[in-house]
């Protein structure tokens, strides 16, 4: 229903239950709802301006908002599930513990936003731009990130577990403790990365880039790492793939 016919059926509605005195024309609301306003009765605004709109811990499983304007915006603890926010302008909005699981996210800004706690396993943020984004302890399980730039990122504690990172840009990203087992990194780029205590456990970083990271307490048992490239990269209690350990740039005090 488009928004004009939405309005003027609300209006129906109203007038026949006493509130307003009918003239026989509509109010003129019925045909100016703003974006807020038809967004909330219809949880569906693709393309629409929400910004700085305060939806802290709504109900909003599959909602469509394709490109809206989200800037600012106050989603913490927000239910989004099953939502289509594909290409949308989520640019520092707070998203804390909100539930995106299986959310097309995909070409989405999120920039500097606030994904911490948040669930986001399953969904899909594809050449979505994720830069300087907070994720810390997020529950990303076989999300998509393949081309998604988190460069700058904080995600110290995500649980990304056989999530695809194909391609994605990392660098100069947080991960520390990160649990990326069986993750896919193939052509990803983690150069200047803190890796510190990271689990990358049967993950796939072919052909990844890792110059410069810091591995210490990291574990690449049985990773694939085929043509990874690792100029400057710190190895310190690092377990390698075979399973031994790798202390070439411990101290003798951190030994």
């Amino acid at each position: 229903m488009n928004r004009q016919r939405l309005g003027a059926a609300i209006a129906i509605v109203t007038i026949g239950s006493g509130m307003w005195g009918w003239s026989g024309s509509l109010p003129s609301w019925a045909e100016s709802l703003s974006d807020f306003q038809y967004f909330l009765i219809s949880q569906e605004c693709n393309g629409c301006d929400l910004q700085g709109s305060v939806l802290a811990g709504m109900s909003l499983a599959g909602v469509a908002l394709e490109r809206a304007n989200l800037q600012d915006a106050d989603l913490s603890d927000t239910v989004l599930s099953n939502g289509v926010l594909r290409a949308a302008d989520l640019t520092s909005a707070n998203l804390q513990r909100a539930s995106l699981t299986r959310t097309d996210l995909t070409q989405a800004i999120l920039q500097n936003s606030q994904l911490s706690e948040s669930s986001l396993a399953y969904a899909d943020l594809s050449e979505a731009n994720l830069q300087g984004a907070d994720l810390t302890g997020a529950i990303a399980h076989e999300a998509l990130f393949i081309e998604a730039t988190l460069a700058d990122a904080n995600l110290t504690d995500i649980s990304l577990v056989e999530a695809n990172l194909g391609r994605a840009d990392l660098t100069n990203a947080t991960l520390q403790g990160a649990n990326l087992s069986y993750a896919y990194l193939t052509q990803s780029n983690l150069s200047n990365t803190d890796l510190t205590a990271t689990n990358f456990t049967g993950a796939r970083l072919i052909r990844a880039q890792l110059d410069g990271a810091d591995l210490t307490d990291a574990v690449l048992r049985d990773a694939r790492i085929g043509r990874a490239t690792f100029a400057n990269t710190i190895f310190c209690r690092t377990t390698m793939p075979d399973g031994s350990q790798n202390d070439q740039d411990c101290s003798e005090s951190s030994l």
